[in-house]
């Protein structure tokens, strides 16, 4: 009974090799030959500003680069004080409806009470939480920052350079690792 068993388990396999076998050649016989198209011609470069795209799931490959001057108002009391004394600081922009939110932000406190009094930490809520100005201004400074979408997390170093960004969730251990960084 064994070798009837093993003969039908061997004859399976056997059909089945050569099945895909034939099934792969006649395919490869059949296929129409086709001449490569020539290629197109590039499309010729925009004129204009060279803008900085995002061109990654995420804005943590983007080089350091110094802290801006706002343009469309002054540049808020709570970052210019901090930067007139050398002090880093993280910048979160979160949106208090969003359910992320609180995750993000008991990441980041974890870090902050590890590195206080070497780092600061600002906060926007870009709804505003039913003020209005607020909403408007928090806006306004995300913009200025190239703020995308929350939550949003900037970490400024000590020399005034924004040296990390990052949209969405982030752990403590990353976080934890962009702030040394920065408070060197």
């Amino acid at each position: 009974m064994r070798r009837i068993v093993v003969a039908i388990v061997v004859a399976l396999l056997a059909f089945t090799v050569i099945g895909c076998g034939a099934a792969e050649d006649t395919a490869a016989e059949d296929a129409p030959v086709t001449e490569e198209p020539e290629a197109a011609p590039a499309p010729a470069e925009p004129e204009g500003p060279e803008y900085l795209t995002d061109r990654s799931a995420n804005d943590d490959d983007i080089a350091p680069a110094p802290f801006p001057s706002f343009t469309t108002t002054l540049t808020p009391h709570a970052f210019q004080a901090k930067l007139d004394a050398g002090r880093a600081m993280i910048i979160y922009f979160y949106d208090s409806e969003q359910l992320v939110t609180d995750d993000v932000r008991e990441e980041i406190d974890a870090v902050v009470d590890d590195y206080r009094g070497l780092i600061d930490m600002v906060t926007f809520d870009v709804s505003g939480n039913g003020d209005a100005t607020a909403a408007e201004a928090a806006t306004m400074y995300a913009n200025e920052l190239g703020v995308t979408s929350t939550p949003y997390t900037l970490i400024v170093d000590r020399d005034s350079f924004i040296t990390w960004r990052w949209k969405g969730y982030a752990e403590s251990g990353v976080i934890k690792r962009e702030v040394e960084r920065a408070t060197r």
